[in-house]
């Protein structure tokens, strides 16, 4: 299969050196050449497969938790109309 490494380049904005455009050529037709043997294999008498594994992800329900401003109290003791007031993240410039 031929691959063109200079024209996705292009449409991927990437400028490439020409040592860089000669290694991936290289690597992308020995890649290709994988996939065209993976295409050779009979798949006749093999089902779809729809994710590899019987495994389930156990989920606990979402439930809010009921919590007041005075549970925070001791470790934010500054207050701001009914806030807790914290450090700065951001600078502005």
């Amino acid at each position: 299969m031929d691959f063109d490494i200079k024209k996705y380049a292009k449409l991927a904005r990437m400028k490439l050196t020409q040592g860089e455009e000669e290694k991936f050529q290289k690597d992308l037709s020995e890649i290709l050449k994988h996939v065209e043997e993976l295409g050779k294999v009979s798949v006749k008498n093999v089902g779809p497969m729809t994710g590899g594994t019987n495994l389930k992800n156990v989920l606990r329900e979402d439930r809010p938790a009921a919590v007041s401003v005075g549970d925070f109290e001791p470790e934010f003791p500054e207050k701001e109309k009914g806030y807790v007031r914290v450090p700065k993240v951001f600078e502005n410039d």
